[in-house]
């Protein structure tokens, strides 16, 4: 194929790119009744289990309605292995950025995640007096 042929067909870019926000928001919003939990606040926040859960999950979604992000906006006839990974963290990380949208720009924050941010406040307060 000729690369001087190649095009984005812009339409189809924004209607992929709106997936992707849209499904972040909605994987970010259904982990949120997990990792919001008042004991799995604790136990997961400084663990590192957050981003490969929600990687998992992406995956998981991509894989089962066959969402390849790639391969669609450069007009692949079929979807790849590849393709699903890499949407998938995409997807992944656009819930990382509406986590951080929701909780530091809009203040909107779950009570369990409240209560651990004030008693982890107060930890590092007690620590420094020390």
């Amino acid at each position: 194929m000729d690369p001087n042929l190649f095009h984005l067909d812009w339409d189809r870019v924004i209607e992929v790119l709106a997936a992707i926000v849209v499904l972040s928001i909605l994987l970010e919003r259904a982990l949120a009744i997990v990792f919001e939990q008042k004991y799995l606040v604790a136990h997961l926040e400084d663990r590192g289990l957050k981003t490969p859960i929600a990687f998992g999950l992406c995956l998981l979604v991509c894989i089962i309605w066959k969402f390849d992000a790639v391969s669609m906006i450069v007009l692949r006839d079929n979807t790849h292995p590849i393709g699903y990974v890499i949407t998938a963290a995409t997807i992944a990380g656009g819930a990382k950025g509406s986590i951080k949208l929701f909780r530091d720009v809009l203040g909107w924050q779950s009570t369990a995640y409240k209560e651990f941010a004030a008693s982890r406040a107060l930890s590092a307060v007690d620590s420094g007096k020390d």
